[in-house]
């Protein structure tokens, strides 16, 4: 019997039995695969045992008393998730949205997901459970779901850092100033907006709360030293929640900058909210005018570039002027 399969039909034997089952029928059930009376059988069972547990699905050893027989069972209160209460289209979305992140490598946490996805299924006990747990047991035991891509890798070793409060030595590429740069930083927390993950902390070069666009990190070391002691105390006030929540140009990137952008009338409702909720609207006769304070011109002159002949930037000249250095480029490169 092939790994993963034998792997789902144990699981699915012990799940059915109300009762710990004992060494001896586990090996009935599973003569093939478990024979003989040696060492070797109960190793390859206590591997497989540890496997399940890497899956999900916690199977222990019972001694036994007056009420129950001694054996192996699933620790159900571990395992079983509430009553999702979800229709079956519901969950065939689940499992086809998990199915398409663990096939594209680039998903951080794959281990988790596969982990959930085998939960689920068998919480589920939906049509095509089976097969949703086949997959994740699979890309487990052929090491799929731990291949990540050097992004989600990346989140994943930054999730870890905030987790245990460690502090991060980032070599950072800035968009600014286009110079690369180490810096240590303590890591507050990470966030994922417009499809990029972000982490923000306090960047002990610059000696402010500063956020970094992840596709810029280009190494990344995590302090090794004393790794259960937390090497930093986030700063009071700090709000992970108010960060993610900020535009591109909000970012500090440089000192706070005065920007207006009249909008062509008539202003469509999301072309008005694309501004955010800190800008000033007004009306100067020729259209919308939108007033906002930008530490991040660059990601300013790029939003308004975006919105195409709805949008001008008024002011600053130097932003101006940065427009149509960019617009220039583009032309050329069409040309």
């Amino acid at each position: 019997m092939q790994k993963d399969q034998r792997l789902l039909d144990l699981a699915a034997f012990l799940l059915r039995s109300t009762e710990p089952i004992s060494w001896r029928e586990i090996q009935e059930q599973f003569s093939e695969d478990y024979r003989g009376s040696g060492d070797a059988a109960i190793r390859k069972f206590e591997r497989d045992k540890a496997e399940l547990l890497e899956l999900g699905i916690p199977v222990r050893y019972l001694p036994g008393d007056d009420d129950l027989p001694a054996g192996y069972l699933v620790d159900r209160d571990d395992f079983y998730l509430p009553d999702l209460a979800l229709p079956p289209e519901d969950l065939a979305l689940l499992y086809v949205a998990g199915s398409a992140a663990l096939a594209s490598r680039s998903f951080p946490y794959a281990r988790d997901l596969a982990h959930a996805m085998n939960k689920l299924s068998f919480a589920a006990r939906a049509p095509g459970a089976s097969e949703a747990a086949a997959l994740a047991a699979r890309a487990l035991s052929t090491g799929e779901a731990g291949e990540a891509a050097p992004a989600a890798e990346l989140v994943e070793r930054l999730s870890r850092a905030v987790a245990t409060r460690k502090r991060v030595r980032l070599v950072y590429a800035g968009a600014e100033r286009r110079a690369r740069t180490e810096r240590d930083v303590d890591p507050y927390g990470l966030f994922q907006k417009g499809g990029a993950w972000f982490l923000t902390g306090w960047c002990h070069l610059r000696r402010d709360l500063r956020t970094f666009h992840l596709g810029r990190v280009e190494a990344l070391t995590v302090n090794g030293t004393s790794p259960r002691t937390p090497d930093f105390v986030p700063r009071p006030g700090f709000s992970l929640g108010e960060v993610a929540t900020r535009e591109t140009w909000e970012f500090t990137v440089h000192p706070p900058i005065r920007c207006r952008v009249r909008l062509d009338p008539p202003v469509a409702p999301e072309l008005r909210a694309s501004f955010g909720p800190r800008a000033r609207l007004s009306d100067d006769g020729a259209g919308l005018v939108a007033e906002v304070e930008a530490t991040n011109a660059e990601g300013l002159v790029r939003h308004v570039l975006s919105l195409g002949d709805r949008a001008e930037l008024l002011s600053p000249p130097r932003l101006r002027a940065r427009a149509r250095e960019i617009l220039a480029t583009l032309a050329r490169g069409l040309a």
